[in-house]
C-alpha cells in the first residue's frame, strides 16, 4: 500500500507529511492487510516531523 521510504519524506512539505498522515490513519482502518505498512509509515512521518522541529545544535 505504502512504498515510501525516508528520504522520501524528507523531501514533503509539512502538509504534504500532514496529508500523508490521514492516508495512513484511514489505511489502518480501511484494510487490516495493510495495517504493517501503515504503522510503519506513521512510525516515519513522527521521525521526519520530530527531525524538522527539533533545535538545531551546531556541532
Amino acid at each position: 500500500m505504502f512504498k515510501i521510504t525516508k528520504s522520501d519524506l524528507t523531501k514533503k512539505t509539512d502538509a504534504q507529511l500532514s496529508a500523508l498522515f490521514q492516508q495512513a490513519v484511514i489505511g489502518l482502518s480501511a484494510a487490516k492487510s495493510d495495517r504493517a505498512a501503515a504503522q510503519m509509515l506513521l512510525a516515519m512521518i513522527r521521525a521526519e516531523r520530530a527531525n524538522r522541529h527539533r533545535p538545531y545544535a551546531p556541532g
